[in-house]
């Protein structure tokens, strides 16, 4: 890397020497480099340090990218997206003033992972059992069937809105059942907000590298008693960017 360009940071490695790999990078580059600095790895690679970076999905993908491969063999630190360090002088004092929060988030972060897991109901399902488990809602809709002039308008409404409040009561009591199955093997998690109507969970898990393939068995337990009740997304291991991410000053 030419000491004139910026720097883009991806995240901190406990990887203690000088490492260059091939992959898609920030700005369009295909380098992204391990650079030792005071007993840590920074993940970083050569940006123009005067151009904006946004929050485009090729951009957030190439960050995730990045920090998803060297996860398989190091320990690793998200930083903030978007950082960058305008000279090789400016990275070096920015990750020195840092060094006791990210020497300290190693400690804690070391040898653990993040695991992703998202639910979605099958539609079909859930809103058959809706109408079964609340008889007083089909009824309404009967009611409204048979009702004529501008009331039906806002009756119409009325019942969308009952719908919708039970739909997302049973949404997070189903997404607390499983929390209460997944909670007893996570160091920590955190439930991300859901979009749409049929995703009720989007829950970020931290654990430990030797519980990994007990996490992958009780979510695959899970997924199979919810067969045609629900659908499952499940990903990693990742960084542990839901819960750690660093942010640098310049």
């Amino acid at each position: 890397m030419a000491t004139s360009t910026g720097y883009y940071i991806y995240g901190f490695t406990n990887c203690n020497g000088l490492v260059d790999t091939a992959t898609k990078a920030i700005g369009g580059v295909s380098i992204v480099q391990n650079i030792p600095l005071y007993g840590i790895g920074v993940l970083c690679s050569p940006v123009n340090g005067k151009e904006l970076l946004y929050r485009t999905r090729d951009n957030m993908g190439a960050h995730q990218v990045v920090l998803e491969s060297w996860i398989k063999k190091y320990d690793v630190l998200p930083a903030r997206f978007g950082q960058v360090a305008q000279s090789k002088g400016a990275l070096y004092n920015g990750v020195r003033s840092a060094l006791p929060i990210i020497r300290s988030e190693f400690q804690h972060y070391k040898g653990k992972r993040e695991m992703n897991l998202k639910a979605f109901w099958v539609k079909e399902f859930i809103y058959d059992h809706i109408q079964k488990k609340y008889p007083k809602i089909e009824r309404f809709k009967e009611q409204i069937k048979k009702m004529k002039g501008p009331n039906v308008h806002y009756k119409c409404i009325e019942i969308g809105q009952l719908v919708e409040r039970t739909l997302l009561a049973e949404s997070e009591a189903e997404a607390e059942l499983i929390v209460k199955e997944i909670s007893p093997i996570a160091l920590q998690y955190k439930k991300n907000k859901t979009f749409g109507e049929l995703m009720f969970l989007n829950m970020a898990i931290l654990v430990n590298n030797e519980k990994l393939n007990g996490l992958d068995n009780l979510v695959n337990h899970i997924a199979e008693k919810q067969e045609g009740k629900a659908v499952f997304k499940y990903f990693g291991p990742n960084a542990p960017g839901s819960f750690v991410n660093i942010h640098l000053k310049f």
